[in-house]
């Protein structure tokens, strides 16, 4: 896997220290400051790098860093993620605890900070695009994660999709349109997967698999898997069972929740 290192603009290999064990930071916050939605996509980015790395054996160690001791603010961004899919880590720490451990455990840091001070300076850095929300959105409660995370609004994992749609590092304009149009689609493909379930399984389209994950090992970039999702539909003449599989498979680390629909009455 390589990414971009925010620090020096380099493309760089993440070479584990531990053979077998990736250590990855997420850095998010500012002092004084409730947390956003970019803090949210870092912690995205974060699941998606262990989903990615467990797919290919790796087992992947997060440490999630805060500014402040953490409290109810944390355990609602925690919430929130968990909401999205994304697996609690592994250690909490402050920002100050984790200036002072060892540097050389993290293998990668992940940020939704300046690069200036985020993350282990030893580290390679993956610094996450900023999200914004138009001012008339969520008036009230701006860009908190909480805000669009709602027990009577779109699936939280529309939110998920729409931070997959976008490369890992460019900036995203989040608006109702988005989650509806991102609702919809899951909808679409929850629906596919149930369908194609009924029918004899078939090899994953090995092409389509191989493309995802070659996209996500650079930069974590999930937009090629994304579109694989997109081209199962469009593809009329693949075998159901493949389609199946091959959704089953890209899944795994996306973690859209694709086969949730399986064996539910329709209605």
């Amino acid at each position: 896997m390589r990414i971009t290192d925010a620090r020096t603009g380099q493309r760089t290999e993440i070479r584990p220290h531990r053979v077998g064990l990736l250590r990855a930071t997420i850095d998010v916050g500012e002092p004084g400051r409730p947390f956003a939605l970019g803090d949210l996509r870092a912690l995205v980015t974060g699941d998606v790098l262990a989903r990615t790395c467990e797919a290919q054996g790796l087992q992947v160690i997060t440490e999630l860093v805060v500014p402040d001791a953490p409290g109810e603010k944390t355990r609602v961004l925690l919430e929130a993620a968990g909401r999205l899919g994304v697996h609690p880590p592994a250690r909490l720490s402050t920002r100050h605890d984790a200036d002072a451990s060892d540097p050389a455990t993290a293998d990668l840091a992940i940020t939704s900070r300046s690069p200036v001070h985020a993350g282990p300076a030893s580290a390679p850095l993956l610094v996450t695009g900023p999200v914004t929300t138009p001012r008339h959105a969520r008036p009230d409660s701006g860009d908190a994660p909480s805000a669009w995370i709602t027990v009577d609004g779109p699936d939280p994992l529309a939110l998920r999709l729409t931070f997959l749609e976008h490369a890992v590092t460019a900036p995203i304009r989040l608006t109702d349109d988005d989650l509806a149009d991102a609702a919809e689609t899951l909808a679409r493909w929850r629906a596919l997967v149930a369908d194609t379930a009924r029918e004899p399984s078939g090899p994953p389209d090995a092409g389509m698999v191989q493309a995802g994950f070659d996209g996500l090992d650079e930069d974590l970039d999930a937009r090629v898997a994304v579109r694989a999702l997109h081209a199962l539909e469009a593809r009329a003449a693949l075998p159901d069972g493949t389609r199946f599989e091959t959704y089953v498979r890209l899944d795994q680390v996306l973690a859209l929740e694709l086969g949730r629909d399986i064996g539910r009455t329709p209605g």
